[in-house]
């Protein structure tokens, strides 16, 4: 058993979303694309067993609810949950750690505000 006092909060999170994909996925999701085909598609090199796997995992942690639709030619899609909503603080602050620190710093200033205000949108951050 684990002493609450010993749990690590950034950890916890690293262990919720621990596979490669999922940060990817829910910034999808939050871009608009819903469909397992979206996914494949915006996401070139993720194969759809690894896209299977991960979305499944997904649904298991509560971060996303697949919802079936019958006589639609892609008949599944899938929702954020509020859980993964509430990620995207995360995803605003990795942005922004990477306009700044990583390899999109060197891009324009231009080109980093474009792509923050771009974010920022998207995630909805006020």
């Amino acid at each position: 058993m684990v002493n609450n006092e010993d749990i690590c909060p950034v950890t916890e999170t690293l262990d919720l979303f621990n596979r490669k994909w999922i940060l990817c996925i829910i910034m999808d999701l939050f871009d608009g694309k819903k469909h397992f085909s979206d996914f494949i598609e915006a996401n070139p090199t993720l194969s759809n067993f690894t896209l299977s796997q991960t979305l499944k995992y997904m649904e298991e942690k509560d971060l996303v609810i697949k919802i079936k639709h019958e006589n639609k030619r892609e008949n599944t899609e899938y929702q954020l949950t509020e859980k993964s909503i509430k990620a995207n603080k995360i995803l605003y602050e990795m942005t922004t750690y990477a306009l700044n620190e990583l390899e999109c710093s060197k891009l324009t200033d231009s080109k980093k505000e474009k792509l923050l205000k771009k974010y920022t949108t998207i995630l909805d951050i006020k």
